[in-house]
């Protein structure tokens, strides 16, 4: 009885499972996730003045386009253009509500907006150009929803906040023909 069930083993390995071996198939190239860029706006300084450059960012977050304005000015897009936040390090940023409208309730017909805290570190002064360039920057890629931007300077040293800004106030720095956001 024992050679008998060897021999079925035996005959079914053999046999294999019924199916027979093909070749491999290629179907064509593996998924890859590709993505486009979002092509911001950023302001750089040449001879100190606001400048727009188109750059790539991941994504069109209020985050990702400032990191991007901070990587811009260390690596310039043009020839011959620099950045007056070179010496200063982009360490959050912080959206808050803003309303113009202050001495009422959030009604639904009020006109409510956000404030965009820029929180940067570095020694040194915050020059207007610096604040220029942060705040036009945001008011150009984040037009409808950013009413107002506001610079800390965290540390070293006291913590330093520039105050409420639109990129209006700034037109007197734009360079001959540039038209700047609000």
């Amino acid at each position: 009885m024992r050679w008998l069930a060897c021999l079925l083993v035996a005959a079914l390995m053999l046999c294999g499972c019924g199916l027979s071996p093909t070749d491999v198939q290629d179907y064509g190239r593996p998924p890859v996730i590709s993505y486009s860029p979002t092509w911001v706006t950023v302001y750089l300084l040449r001879d100190n003045r606001l400048e727009p450059v188109k750059v790539p960012v991941v994504s069109d977050s209020a985050k990702n386009i400032i990191d991007t304005l901070f990587r811009a000015g260390k690596q310039p897009p043009k020839a011959g253009l620099t950045s007056a936040l070179n010496d200063f390090s982009h360490y959050d940023t912080k959206t808050t509500r803003y309303s113009d409208n202050t001495d009422q309730r959030n009604e639904p017909d009020d006109n409510l907006g956000y404030r965009l805290n820029v929180i940067i570190t570095g020694e040194g002064k915050v020059t207007e150009e610096a604040l220029a360039q942060i705040t036009c920057t945001i008011r150009q890629n984040k037009q409808e929803s950013i009413w107002s931007v506001e610079v800390t300077r965290l540390f070293p040293g006291t913590p330093e906040t520039m105050g409420d800004r639109g990129c209006f106030e700034y037109r007197n720095l734009a360079a001959p023909g540039v038209r700047l956001p609000p």
